[in-house]
């Protein structure tokens, strides 16, 4: 199933196609090639938390990086104690940070250097893979926490300092 989404950047018209998606308990994970699927598998070690992922024995890359994002949105919400009671987001991978910044200026209009960000308004994490670590990827799960515990806008900078947070606690 091929799902192309049309965004008008400057002077052209860039498409992406997510070739497909795989899903985990939380999270719709979106891709155009599978070896992207790998990479963020390799990218994100957790560390400390691998104790968190139960037997690992005969799990595809696949099932791996599933379980991973689940382990990792759980470990967020443990170090906010915030618990929301339906937590489903998106997340879309590209190749370099530029992508991610193209997006962010199609949606917002201003030119960033984010190798990463949230989008509350389509509950979808936007990361660039050449910089994705666990604690980009956490941070950004944070924003989706706090976005979807709290029934109202949350000031910008309370969702910065609770996301600070969490990249401070996420290897204990």
């Amino acid at each position: 199933m091929k799902k192309c989404i049309l965004s008008i950047m400057v002077l052209f018209i860039p498409v992406v196609c997510w070739s497909s998606e795989i899903e985990s308990r939380y999270a719709i994970i979106q891709y155009q090639h599978y070896e992207q699927l790998e990479k963020l598998n390799n990218r994100i070690v957790l560390g400390s938390l691998s104790y968190l992922m139960g037997g690992r024995r005969g799990l595809t890359a696949v099932e791996e990086l599933k379980r991973k994002i689940d382990v990792i949105v759980e470990k967020v919400e443990s170090i906010l104690q915030m618990y929301p009671s339906r937590v489903k987001f998106r997340i879309q991978l590209f190749d370099n940070p530029e992508d991610v910044r193209k997006v962010y200026f199609h949606q917002y209009g201003k030119r960033v250097d984010f190798i990463a960000f949230y989008s509350p308004q389509d509950k979808t994490i936007y990361l660039s893979l050449k910089d994705a670590e666990l604690i980009v990827l956490a941070h950004e799960i944070a924003h989706v926490i706090i976005d979807t515990y709290y029934d109202r806008a949350t000031p910008v900078k309370v969702h910065e300092i609770l996301a600070d947070y969490v990249t401070r606690y996420i290897e204990d």
